[in-house]
């Protein structure tokens, strides 16, 4: 069975953990696992959704019997142990929506919110947990980098569960015994990071784990004098700051984006700005049909490729 899923089940209390493991045993290509307040446990997997019974079966059917569901004290004591029974000190990873545990994977968050003078500052009665699973594909980005020359630059797009992680990551390991690399790893989800060093196979790369980006570049660009960063999910205003500021410092940079088509990229004010920075000769499209990490369209200055 998948290491990520052995991560994931620990977390979970026996009466769901025992089925959920015979039932990822047919599930090798699950992506998520959510878990909802009194209701099924969903296995998703590419674009299937499927759901477990209480014996451990599997079906992608809604009305199937004793379909295995979740209570709201299950789910209590599940962020409990996320959050090593201290919710405190897991408080920012909560309000941003998110837990990253072992092995690169991320759990989302639902709940109801709690405003502070017009800022999020807790997250309550949480109802619901979704289990991101990442994956360590080596040789994924072999046809991407046999298109691109990674020292202009490239942005890599997709919609969620597209694979752009798992493409960075392979990307930096094989580019970092070549090029001097520095990952910036904010979320720990490309590393996996724990106990100075990362879960996931990084080749040479030096590793800025849990810093935010533009500081972990600013130390990167100071101390390791990197040809290349990478980092995942940009999307902010500071982030064009970064990456102008990268620039000028004769840095290039290989990063993902939540994107759809170029025009989505174009209609966005902070993703276009992006694009304007200059940082990105190639703009990489991976396809959404649940080929983890195939690469759809390249664009460079404008023009498709593939």
């Amino acid at each position: 069975m998948d290491n990520s899923f052995d991560i994931i089940t620990n977390y979970l209390p026996d009466r769901i953990r025992a089925p959920l493991i015979r039932a990822l045993s047919t599930c090798q290509r699950a992506t998520e696992i959510v878990l909802r307040t009194d209701r099924p446990l969903c296995v998703y997997e590419s674009y299937r959704l499927l759901f477990v019974t209480d014996k451990g079966l599997v079906t992608d059917s809604f009305s199937v019997d004793h379909l295995l569901t979740v209570s709201a004290s299950e789910i209590e004591s599940i962020v409990l142990k996320l959050c090593d029974h201290s919710v405190y000190a897991y408080q920012n990873e909560i309000n941003s929506g998110f837990i990253t545990i072992g092995g690169g994977v991320r759990v989302g968050i639902c709940g109801k919110a709690v405003m502070t003078d017009g800022k999020l500052t807790n997250v309550r009665d949480i109802s619901t947990l979704c289990f991101r699973i990442a994956r360590d594909v080596h040789h994924c980005a072999n046809q991407l980098l046999s298109l691109i020359n990674p020292l202009d630059g490239a942005l890599i797009c997709g919609v969620p569960g597209s694979g752009k992680t798992t493409m960075i990551r392979d990307m930096a390991r094989q580019l970092s015994y070549t090029y001097h690399v520095s990952v910036l790893d904010e979320r720990c989800e490309i590393t996996a990071y724990s106990r100075t060093k990362s879960s996931f196979d990084l080749g040479l790369c030096d590793i800025y784990a849990g810093y935010p980006k533009g500081l972990a570049a600013n130390h990167a660009i100071r101390s390791m004098v990197p040809d290349i960063i990478v980092c995942d999910e940009i999307g902010d205003k500071s982030d064009a700051d970064m990456l102008r500021y990268s620039l000028r410092c004769g840095v290039a940079f290989i990063a993902t984006v939540h994107a759809s088509s170029m025009q989505d990229l174009r209609n966005r004010e902070i993703t276009s700005e992006l694009i304007n920075t200059g940082a990105f000769r190639y703009i990489v499209f991976l396809k959404s049909n649940g080929e983890l990490g195939k690469v759809d369209k390249i664009y460079e200055l404008c023009e498709p490729h593939g």
